[in-house]
């Protein structure tokens, strides 16, 4: 009885140490657990960061021409577009690049008109839509005459892509500020007489008259964005007809031409020039045929494609 109660007292103690011991052990854990945590710094969420105006024009030209050469793509991306806008609105950088564009010297040449198309965009144009901006554009082409044997005009195929390529972004800025601008101030700085009379458009006179005004009829060459809306020009028209492009008789047909190129691709164009170039050249019995043709109804509720069937024109 004696030995049986000893043991009991050691299996009692033994349990108790154990529980003790895993007692000790599980609140040692959790404490260390919670310390640790304590001690965790939490990830802190990428907020995008700005660079602000005032940290644009504090940056030194040291520091950009470190930055240009950075590994990360962005921060090269960032600095091309704070020195370009720097360059831009700066006057002596943008009077050094306009300079470029009038040297004979094709280097300096090509050297400025990738410069300034770094600079350039849509919304910038208006840099470009003064005397100087169109002297200088003007004149790079008049250089570009003698840098290369250009390609004579073939109707089958845009000679465009085979243009030099300080050529073809010269024509590409002249070609966005027509269509912004149009044409007057590029006339009046002699854009005909410096670059367009001088193209080969043909061995004869008959053959230079045929090929401009194929051109003027044309829609996949990319040179016709730029002389079309010269052809509807008036001051254009005349400039045509002294540098021998169109002949007297051939200069009402391009005016027909341009109107007829503007009704079939008026999403080229912009509303209100559309609108403007309908009432200049286009006769009342024309302008009423319009009108009837837009007073009309459309019966479809969308179960089937648009048909002729379902416009009902009102009679006149």
């Amino acid at each position: 009885m004696a030995v049986q109660s000893h043991t009991r007292s050691e299996i009692t103690i033994v349990g108790l140490g154990v529980l003790v011991t895993c007692t000790i052990y599980f609140t040692m854990r959790q404490t260390l657990a919670a310390y640790r945590d304590s001690f965790i710094i939490p990830p802190s969420e990428n907020k995008p960061q700005y660079i602000t105006q005032e940290v644009e024009d504090s940056l030194k030209l040291s520091t950009l021409e470190k930055l240009v050469d950075s590994p990360s793509w962005v921060i090269r991306d960032t600095t091309n577009t704070i020195i370009c806008e720097r360059a831009l609105h700066d006057e002596a950088s943008f009077t050094t690049v306009l300079h470029c564009l009038t040297q004979p010297e094709y280097e300096p040449r090509e050297k400025g008109i990738r410069a300034l198309k770094m600079m350039i965009n849509n919304h910038a144009l208006g840099f470009l839509h003064n005397p100087r901006g169109y002297t200088a554009l003007v004149k790079c082409l008049e250089n570009c005459v003698n840098d290369y044997e250009h390609n004579e005009f073939d109707p089958d195929w845009d000679n465009w892509h085979f243009r030099d390529v300080v050529e073809k972004i010269t024509l590409g800025f002249l070609l966005q500020m027509v269509e912004k601008y149009g044409p007057n101030r590029l006339l009046r700085h002699r854009f005909i007489e410096c670059w367009l009379a001088k193209e080969p458009w043909g061995a004869t006179e008959a053959e230079r008259l045929t090929n401009f005004m194929t051109l003027l009829r044309s829609s996949d060459q990319k040179l016709s964005g730029l002389v079309k809306p010269i052809s509807r020009d008036f001051t254009g028209r005349r400039l045509l007809l002294k540098s021998k492009l169109v002949s007297e008789t051939s200069d009402e047909l391009s005016t027909n031409i341009s109107t007829s190129d503007e009704s079939t691709n008026a999403d080229n164009y912009s509303e209100q020039s559309s609108d403007l170039l309908r009432r200049r050249y286009q006769n009342s019995a024309d302008e009423n045929m319009r009108r009837r043709h837009r007073e009309a109804m459309v019966l479809n509720d969308g179960s089937r494609p648009l048909g002729r069937s379902d416009i009902f024109q009102r009679e006149r």
